[in-house]
């Protein structure tokens, strides 16, 4: 990782400068270490101290910040992922609280499809965060954030997973009808995906490394789809 090597930001006298680029070097050598020895959590924490840094001496609006900002925003939400598998609560929504505040327009991601794509993930995650808790009506009011976004942009990862989320949560809420048309959206999605699959590889193309878990969706979406229907009509 870069530290920071040129276009200073403008008015940093020249001593605080080699300051912060010794204490930039310390932080992403530590990091290299931490990512070498799998410790993810403590690796998360010297990037965010070089972010900080970068942000220091290079402005808010250098790329080099908002490439680290894009790095530091994805591993809060795998981190805050795991951490919820392990029932962390509180530790899972600093991290998506922090991957919020850095998606905000007036965080350090400049790429304005990255930033929403990376926004739709932290609200998709925080969607499960709060499924998880229990707490379904606001699970449903950040996966609908998640899905309003990912409608509006081609650069998404999962509106079929937003869909099943979504069909999970009204699930529970007791809301089938709406339950179904997530459902029957997410295989919409997803059937659709697989046939542009099919032509590019008709093209010779190779195909990418999500499709064996798309068919794994797939079938969970046809599942949620025949329950629904079933639940629908016993309501």
């Amino acid at each position: 990782m870069a530290s920071g090597g040129g276009g200073t930001r403008p008015g940093i006298p020249p001593d605080e400068v080699d300051d912060i680029r010794r204490r930039l070097r310390h932080h992403d050598q530590l990091y290299a270490t931490m990512q070498r020895d799998s410790k993810p959590f403590e690796a998360l924490e010297q990037l965010e101290k070089g972010l900080f840094l970068r942000k220091e001496l290079l402005g808010p609006d250098h790329p080099e910040v908002g490439k680290v900002c894009q790095v530091f925003t994805t591993s809060c939400n795998t981190l805050a992922m795991n951490s919820l598998q392990r029932d962390n609560h509180l530790l899972a929504y600093e991290l998506l609280k922090k991957a919020e505040i850095l998606t905000s327009p007036s965080g350090y991601i400049l790429d304005k499809k990255m930033r929403m794509k990376l926004r739709a993930v932290t609200f998709n995650n925080f969607g499960c965060f709060y499924k998880r808790r229990g707490k379904l009506h606001a699970a449903l009011q950040y996966l609908a954030k998640a899905l309003k976004i990912e409608l509006t942009s081609e650069e998404v990862d999962n509106p079929a997973g937003t869909h099943l989320n979504l069909c999970a949560t009204l699930s529970q809420l007791g809301r089938h009808g709406p339950a179904l048309e997530h459902a029957q959206c997410a295989i919409e999605l997803l059937e659709a995906m697989a046939e542009t699959r099919e032509q590019k590889g008709q093209e010779g193309q190779a195909p990418p490394n999500g499709a064996t878990d798309d068919g794994s969706i797939l079938a969970i979406a046809w599942h949620n789809m025949a329950v629904e229907q079933e639940l629908g009509h016993a309501g």
